[in-house]
């Protein structure tokens, strides 16, 4: 099985450089997590070891045995009535491997439909589901490989698609120094049936996570490269035209090599106050390109959130700012079943 999860990775790698980003594919949803401490830490951080099953439901190379039995639900709001949900399990089989399984939830609410001269008619609901199984398998203390299948809905009013995904991944840690290292492609796969005629691309994406925690202090940073199947991130920014003086013509201002770099980029850090409490931080560069202003600063691309442990229980909470319009407020709790099994048996 590990021979296989290795090849899958990659024989599919070169598939990575013919991937689209938003605004080209269906199924956008797919990048997104309403778990709190990965939205907390910048919305990545996979390459995160700790001992809580959210990170390895993003990054299935993750699943190993002392997850087993973990339950976890999240929660996130936006404006405008957007609402998430997402549950998942982890269970390990012994020398078969460690399995997990998830469900996702993505609520628009009820939209207003109208026609292209502004005529109302109504309301449509508009949701998006997402279900999950992983398959994690740790090699030795140093290498670990793991998989997801996702089977994917859309719906639209009267519009439905289906679709079909996988994601391959492969962890490198170093126990003693506390490093680790994660490769993720993410939604390799197609649609199985489409809105309407026309064909459309699944948001496959190809990041790098590194993580360090420190051995003096209780602290913890990662350094995210994302979407690195396509250097160039930049879009057609209308704000981003000037007009030449003399012919009075508009041209496109295109960005530095520094500034498109940045755009791959995610920083996040984590401080532990004990056992029991968490503290994460996080910053997204292209999201706050992207969404900046150029009438008005903001504080797009920021994270912030906080952990702390109440009896068997974890609860989360991460504050992202999504733009000027509004933040996502995500919510977590984690717990193990097999603690409340042990409990009844003393």
């Amino acid at each position: 099985m590990k021979s296989l999860l290795s090849a899958l990775f990659w024989v599919l790698l070169p598939v990575s450089s013919f991937a689209q980003l938003g605004g080209e594919n269906a199924f956008r949803f797919l990048t997104t997590t309403s778990s709190a401490r990965v939205a907390a830490s910048g919305g990545f951080g996979f390459a995160n070891p700790s001992n809580d099953l959210h990170f390895a439901l993003m990054n299935p190379a993750h699943l190993r045995p002392d997850l087993s039995g973990q339950l976890g639900l999240s929660f996130a709001t936006l404006p405008a009535g957007i609402r998430f949900a997402e549950g998942g399990y982890v269970q390990d089989f012994g020398k078969v491997g460690t399995f997990s399984t998830m469900m996702k939830y993505i609520g628009y609410g009820d939209i207003v439909r109208a026609n292209a001269l502004a005529q109302t008619n109504g309301v449509f609901f508009a949701g998006e589901y997402l279900l999950q199984f992983g398959y994690g398998y740790r090699l030795d203390t140093n290498w670990q490989f793991g998989a997801n299948l996702k089977l994917i809905n859309a719906t639209y009013a009267e519009y439905s698609s289906w679709a079909l995904a996988t994601d391959l991944a492969v962890n490198y840690q170093i126990p003693r120094s506390n490093w680790a290292f994660s490769l993720l492609l993410r939604n390799v796969g197609l649609q199985l049936t489409t809105f309407d005629a026309q064909r459309e691309d699944l948001p496959l994406q190809l990041d790098l996570s590194i993580y360090k925690k420190l051995a003096k202090a209780p602290l913890a940073w990662y350094v995210t490269f994302e979407n690195l199947q396509k250097f160039d991130l930049y879009y057609d920014d209308p704000n981003s035209v000037e007009v030449d003086p003399i012919t009075g013509e508009e041209r496109t201002v295109e960005p530095s090599v520094a500034n498109k770099v940045l755009r791959h980029v995610v920083l996040g850090g984590e401080v532990f106050l004990g056992k029991s409490v968490n503290i994460q931080v996080g910053y997204r560069f292209r999201r706050q390109f992207e969404m900046n202003m150029p009438t008005r600063r903001t504080s797009s691309g920021f994270t912030f959130g906080f952990g702390f442990k109440i009896s068997k229980f974890r609860l989360n909470y991460a504050n992202t700012n999504m733009n000027v319009s509004g933040r996502m407020h995500s919510f977590s709790i984690v717990t193990s079943l097999d603690e409340f099994s042990r409990n009844k048996k003393d």
